[in-house]
């Protein structure tokens, strides 16, 4: 049902806030917007020191398969790739472990 989505959408985004937000250190926020099927993005709104507006910057995409989430990241040029485990396989796993190594972030590709 619609209104159930909500509720995991919701729940989604506090769960990923709470995690990920101390990052930020007060400078902006994290939203999650529902993106591909099975799907969403990790967005830092902040705003623009230099010119007062509002900046929108997709930080990772999660999508699930199965029961697992597959992470992506955005190169330069706008395209989602999967991002590596270290031994040249995509990232897979729960909820927790996708956003502990966004925190973590130990190839530079989720906050440059």
């Amino acid at each position: 049902t619609k209104s159930r989505d909500d509720e995991m959408v919701n729940f989604t985004e506090a769960y990923v806030r709470r995690a990920l937000e101390p990052r930020l250190q007060g400078h902006g926020r994290i939203n999650v917007r529902k993106s591909v099927p099975w799907g969403f993005t990790i967005v830092h709104r902040y705003t623009s020191e230099w010119n007062g507006r509002e900046v929108a910057l997709p930080v990772a995409q999660l999508r699930a398969k199965g029961q697992k989430l597959h992470l992506y990241w955005q190169r330069a040029n706008g395209r989602w790739v999967p991002y590596e485990n270290g031994d040249d396989a995509p990232f897979v796993g729960s909820l927790d472990a996708c956003l502990k190594e966004i925190d973590h972030d130990r190839w530079g590709c989720f906050w440059g």
